[in-house]
């Protein structure tokens, strides 16, 4: 008995119109991308896992319970890749690219890997979008990271659906002030958190915002604030882009709680966030990371990035019934083989000029082409028979109206396809 294959859970297929969507994503990025001057890195999928406990933090729930890590044939622990900043630090430093200026600002894309429970919006290979600029702290840097982000939601036609959320979590200097803070509030109401916000507590307290607990979630409410609790020059810098955003009029509110599920941010962090996507709402989120690059061994390096769910996005896209642009296609059926080497010559003219072309002879009958034809959704059929081979001509049917008319070849290429 042959086995059937199925493809393993939280994985997928990606094909028809969620291949429309993901090209039609991935397009609008890289042209925005390439736009504001950054230039693409090719990653590795599979990495040494100290890249990623070490980049991401272990108090992490991407390190603590979602990595595909395993041992490789020369028995060292690897791992798929669970997001792209720490591939790109590591590119990064081990190609020298920090002394290429044209490389401080740098785009990638591809497949991650987390172990997670599959649900909508929540794969175990899921793919990201994602953009790195290295070299400055300044406030207008993170301005452009999201100036850039924010029209790629309005050519998706997105920006009126979607808000970002903003906060920053401080740096070395006030951060460790706010997170005894944080852990007094914390001790004050240990009975009202559960037991991972008991462990989160003792690793990184940051990480109870993370919680989807409802009880922990409402005690979270009266927490202290990571914006009232900011040292000078983070206060400035957080200002400084909320101004910058607020002249440009972008969609944003400041949300307290927002830390970013990540171990490596300071002072500035941002999510963009869908309603109506159900609880996995958020499909793009970045932030600054001034000390990452120092981690993996190189200079003090300030960074700000972020990455782009696409499987969020096609979900957003697919509620907001946005529709993907039509493509230039046509069909070429003969009346018999004979015809086949005039389909031929005509298929590498329209081709030439850009247009899909389907030559449906090999199915047979005329009938079963023109069926075949309208399957295809294409605009306009090309039928040739006998007489239009003499003639230089074709016959084009509109496949809308159904009206079909006599045509010399060299004027298809006028055709408004």
């Amino acid at each position: 008995m042959k086995e059937n294959f199925s493809r393993l859970r939280g994985f997928q297929d990606i094909f028809g119109e969620d291949l429309g969507y993901f090209e039609l994503i991935e397009k609008t990025f890289r042209k925005y991308a390439k736009l504001y001057g950054f230039q693409e890195i090719k990653l590795p999928i599979l990495e040494r896992t100290e890249l990623f406990v070490r980049g991401i933090g272990t108090s992490t729930d991407i390190v603590r319970k979602e990595m595909f890590t395993f041992e490789d044939r020369g028995g060292r622990s690897v791992t798929l890749r669970p997001e792209g900043t720490a591939s790109v630090v590591r590119a990064f430093l081990e190609n020298n690219l920090i002394n290429l200026p044209q490389y401080s600002k740098i785009f990638y894309s591809g497949p991650m890997f987390r172990a997670e429970r599959p649900q909508a919006g929540r794969l175990r290979q899921f793919h990201q979008l994602g953009v790195e600029w290295f070299g400055g702290d300044e406030p207008l840097i993170d301005f452009e990271v999201i100036s850039m982000l924010n029209e790629i939601l309005l050519e998706l036609g997105l920006h009126d659906s979607t808000k970002i959320h903003i906060n920053s979590v401080g740096c070395e200097i006030c951060s460790p002030n706010y997170k005894e803070k944080l852990k007094t509030f914390f001790d004050e109401n240990k009975e009202k958190f559960c037991d991972d916000c008991k462990d989160r507590r003792e690793k990184n307290i940051l990480r109870i915002f993370d919680c989807k607990n409802e009880t922990c979630r409402v005690t979270l409410e009266k927490a202290p604030k990571t914006s009232e609790n900011l040292c000078d020059t983070c206060k400035h810098h957080f200002d400084t882009l909320i101004n910058l955003m607020t002249k440009s009029n972008i969609n944003f509110e400041i949300n307290p709680k927002l830390v970013r599920g990540l171990d490596y941010y300071t002072r500035n962090v941002f999510e963009v966030v869908f309603e109506g996507i159900g609880a996995q709402n958020a499909i793009a989120g970045g932030g600054r990371y001034n000390h990452l690059v120092e981690e993996f061994g190189g200079p003090y390096t300030p960074a700000f990035g972020f990455a782009m769910g696409v499987e969020r996005t096609i979900i957003a896209l697919k509620q907001k019934e946005i529709k993907l642009p039509e493509e230039n296609s046509i069909a070429i059926c003969t009346i018999s083989e004979n015809e086949i080497p005039k389909a031929l010559e005509i298929a590498k003219i329209t081709r030439g000029k850009g247009i899909i072309t389907h030559i449906l002879s090999y199915y047979g009958k005329i009938s079963k082409q023109l069926k075949i034809a309208d399957k295809l959704n294409v605009k306009y059929t090309i039928i040739i028979g006998e007489d239009e081979v003499k003639n230089n001509t074709v016959q084009i049917k509109n496949m809308l109206s159904g009206e079909q008319k006599s045509m010399k070849v060299e004027e298809i290429t006028t055709l408004e396809i």
